[in-house]
């Protein structure tokens, strides 16, 4: 988010503008929800003869999920592959002109012709260059190759398909032919490139050498082959069944270019791992074993709670900016479940400053917590439908009609209402914020009502304004910014009630901030489109990644442990997942790389079983237990106690750690005082104001998701796909 901060502020802008739309492209059609097979259930069939792409020549564009979306921004350019081909003449797309400036067209699928080229790898670095004719440089890295000492070049592919840019590297001796795809070097097995970030759409990405080549460095030097798309790199977006169907392409060229692979391998962090776990469920057989880096299951029910982030700090720093112990950002974990440091520098100190001196707001708490430092910013960004930070890619004619939301850029999944807004799954009625906190006495009951009576939700998409980030949002005031988007918060009507009021159980001057409940057809469409990872898959996974909760990272390790909720549910065990966590000074990814590759050929071996390491690298503890504790029912093992697991908003209101539940079923509050909801403390005496707050009940969170499809409600069962 910050990066994209720096951006705005010092007025960058890459890529040529989009001009139009295609004539006739209807943005805000109403449209059904998805209602279909789930995509594992229809497989997509790759047209064998499409493939391979000719050097010269472009690759073909999926339309099994609709025509393609628009507006949507060329990066071709940017990746060094010069500008995109003319595709019309009726000013769609981005401008293509001349060597003297004169435009000569429009394109607005950003198609590039595939190309073939050597980059050498520059000593001392993970840098690639492009290999110069001639001589071979003085700075290239030499390397040993099957008792050879070679020139470290790869072969790189680059062009477009699906209107993505694709890149496949191999490393290959630079005195053959550019144009012949030798695999002399290859040791047979791909490895798949899967990028995260946050992303909405509309934008093709960048690929340049070094995009595979810093990250990929070593796997390249031991022959293995690399694939990637900026399809399937979810800082552009989050269609993961789009960006399925793009791996399935991209793989689909590398094997009529090199062959079939012995192994393909997926691997990436964050989203790329979001990636990995969703293509094996949605595309079975196209990935061999994952290697899942700061995993997470997958987006969509991340938003579940992440949305929560902002209503619960504007609420800790506006709305009970009054009550002390919510300035201590530790105390704040008790609500929130995440992390939170008060001794951490704040991102927004200077922010802060100018908002006291023009005493808009009371001064911000020292500290932060994972909410504010993790997804400040991006939770905007997913759920605004007027806010997008790579908004200045179009033009103001474009820009002013646009849906910038992950409900928009996926309307082909959650479908479009009559006001032309994308349906949402967000749902908090009935959540009871902070009820662990308040069973464990941490909060007393007048916290509890004052936190959940004021707490609100989000206004409907349709009534959303921009942003107030400033420059950011093109903002010129300052004293309207926002850190929380609190002008698109459902608030107390006539101002948020006093604590007071709690604690006098004065019912009669109750007032209660509206909550949302999201589209039910909406929930039933991100299960069916394959959006929620289920954990139907049965390739070997290691889900690796530093322990970095303390860091108030948003990369948190309880991510790993509510996928291999999710895995055991859908099959009854979970033996094909490892969790590996390691102090950040060691880095156990080649390890886990090696130990899948063994998997697969031999067997699954000893060394195959959960396992944290120190900083040395040396193993604290591995094998069955590690990591077991609350969130199993099990006593703590030694790796959950090195390395503890925090847990959601959501959690601390009473879910389960898998996290895949939207919306849940609501009872009223006589039913959860009579079934101790609260034990060991007795609510009873608040009774009157707890069903004034819950008006519409409590969630009972074992009744399930109300936006759960029944077809996948019992997934161990076999029979779950609708």
């Amino acid at each position: 988010m910050y990066r994209y901060l720096d951006q705005a502020l010092f007025g960058i802008r890459s890529g040529p503008l989009v001009q139009q739309l295609p004539a006739g492209y209807d943005r805000y059609a109403p449209r059904q929800a998805y209602s279909g097979p789930h995509p594992s259930q229809r497989p997509f069939a790759v047209d064998a003869e499409a493939f391979p792409v000719d050097l010269g020549a472009v690759g073909p564009i999926d339309t099994s999920l609709g025509p393609p979306q628009y507006p949507f921004a060329c990066d071709s350019q940017a990746s060094g592959l010069g500008q995109p081909l003319v595709d019309n003449q009726q000013g769609a797309g981005v401008a293509v002109t001349d060597s003297a400036g004169k435009i000569i067209g429009y394109s607005k699928d950003c198609q590039v012709p595939a190309r073939a080229e050597y980059f050498y790898a520059v000593q001392g670095s993970d840098q690639f260059q492009p290999l110069p004719a001639g001589e071979l440089p003085g700075d290239m890295t030499w390397i040993e190759r099957d008792g050879q000492r070679i020139p470290f070049v790869i072969r790189l592919e680059r062009g477009t398909i699906n209107r993505f840019i694709y890149a496949i590297a191999v490393l290959q001796n630079p005195n053959l032919p550019v144009a012949t795809a030798d695999p002399s070097y290859w040791n047979g097995r791909l490895l798949y490139f899967f990028r995260g970030g946050v992303g909405i759409g509309k934008v093709q990405g960048k690929v340049t050498a070094n995009t595979i080549g810093e990250r990929r460095h070593q796997d390249l030097a031991e022959g293995y082959a690399v694939a990637f798309s900026s399809g399937t790199h979810t800082r552009n977006h989050y269609d993961v069944v789009r960006a399925g169907h793009t791996a399935a392409m991209v793989v689909a060229q590398f094997r009529g270019r090199y062959g079939a692979p012995e192994l393909t391998l997926g691997l990436g962090e964050s989203g790329g791992a979001v990636l990995q776990y969703l293509t094996a469920q949605n595309h079975p057989g196209l990935l061999d074993g994952l290697i899942t880096g700061y995993s997470y299951p997958d987006m969509i029910t991340q938003t579940i709670w992440v949305l929560d982030c902002d209503l619960l700090e504007y609420y800790f720093d506006v709305t009970a900016a009054d009550q002390p112990r919510w300035q201590k950002q530790e105390e704040r974990t008790l609500i929130e479940g995440l992390t939170a440091d008060s001794n951490l520098p704040n991102r927004f100190a200077n922010v802060d400053k100018w908002m006291r001196r023009l005493s808009l707001r009371p001064p911000l708490a020292p500290g932060s917590t994972e909410c504010a430092r993790g997804w400040r910013g991006l939770t905007a960004m997913t759920n605004n439908p007027h806010f997008y930070h790579r908004a200045l890619r179009f033009s103001p004619g474009v820009r002013a009609g646009e849906r910038f939301s992950h409900w928009h850029d996926l309307k082909w999944v959650y479908g479009v209402d009559e006001s032309g807004y994308a349906r949402r799954t967000f749902d908090n009625t009935g959540v009871q914020y902070g009820l662990k906190a308040l069973r464990s006495g941490r909060i007393s009951p007048a916290e509890f009502l004052h936190l959940n009576a004021n707490i609100g939700a989000w206004k409907a998409p349709a009534d959303m304004a921009p942003e107030r980030l400033w420059v950011l949002s093109e903002e010129r005031s300052f004293s309207a910014f926002s850190l929380w988007s609190d002008h698109n918060m459902r608030k107390t009507p006539g101002g948020a009630t006093p604590l007071s009021v709690f604690q006098n159980n004065a019912i009669d001057q109750v007032r209660v901030a509206p909550r949302n409940r999201g589209s039910l057809e909406a929930i039933a469409a991100a299960y069916r489109s394959g959006q929620v990872f289920v954990g139907d898959i049965d390739v070997p996974v290691i889900d690796v990644r530093h322990y970095l909760d303390d860091r108030l990272d948003m990369h948190h390790s309880f991510a790993s442990l509510s996928a291999r909720l999710r895995i055991a549910a859908a099959r009854g065990k979970s033996d094909n997942m490892l969790v590996w966590v390691a102090d950040p000074a060691f880095n156990p990814a080649q390890k886990a790389r090696d130990l899948l590759v063994d998997w697969l050929q031999n067997g699954k071996p000893a060394a195959a079983v959960d396992t944290c390491f120190d900083a040395g690298g040396n193993t604290i503890a591995a094998g069955e237990g590690v990591w077991d504790g609350d969130w199993n029912g099990r006593p703590q093992g030694p790796c959950l106690q090195r390395y503890p697991a925090h847990e959601t908003s959501r959690n601390v209101a009473g879910a389960p750690l898998a996290g895949d539940l939207f919306s849940c079923a609501l009872i009223p509050v006589a039913v959860a005082l009579e079934r101790d909801f609260y034990a060991p403390l007795d609510m009873s005496p608040y009774r009157q104001i707890l069903e004034k707050v819950f008006a519409d009940g409590v969630c009972d969170y074992t009744l399930g998701d109300l936006g759960r499809p029944e077809a996948i409600k019992n997934p161990a069962s076999g029979n779950w796909r609708g």
